[in-house]
């Protein structure tokens, strides 16, 4: 589920569209999706319902998605933070997840709510913001340990 080729970190990229196309092709690269562009659907027609940015700088898109081969967590830090939604709230941390479309329930939930749940950790968040991709990898296994797989 954590995979190293999806780790962006200072990404230069400036907008939502751009960051979920540029992870969606990442995972397409590491054979994690059939289709990219229908999981992009998947993902827009999700954040189309309700906006996925949750506060602390971090936004958490997904998609539950038949082109999804296995599940999978990218993250991508901003240089810069960036304007996610019209709530007004900067995004510097992106979580985006893939969940296989017969996993629909609760794995889905489960990811979601590790996730969330480390979030409120100061510490896990500054290790996200500032942190090398050795020291984040060893923060997402850590989160991926809790969920034990699908």
């Amino acid at each position: 589920m954590i995979d190293e080729g999806l780790i962006v970190l200072d990404s230069a990229l400036t907008n939502k569209a751009s960051i979920i196309y540029h992870l969606s092709e990442k995972a397409k690269e590491l054979g994690y999706l059939n289709n990219s562009a229908r999981y992009i659907d998947a993902v827009n027609e999700r954040e189309e319902e309700f906006s996925t940015a949750i506060g602390y700088d971090v936004s958490i898109p997904h998609g539950k998605s038949k082109e999804v081969i296995n599940p999978f967590i990218c993250f991508l830090r901003t240089k810069q933070p960036i304007q996610w939604d019209n709530t007004g709230k900067p995004v510097e941390l992106v979580f985006m997840l893939g969940i296989p479309e017969e996993n629909k329930t609760t794995f889905h939930l489960k990811v979601l709510a590790e996730i969330s749940k480390k979030l409120l950790d100061d510490g896990f968040r500054n290790d996200l913001l500032t942190g090398n991709k050795e020291l984040i990898l060893d923060s997402l296994y850590q989160v991926e340990k809790k969920i034990g797989g699908n």
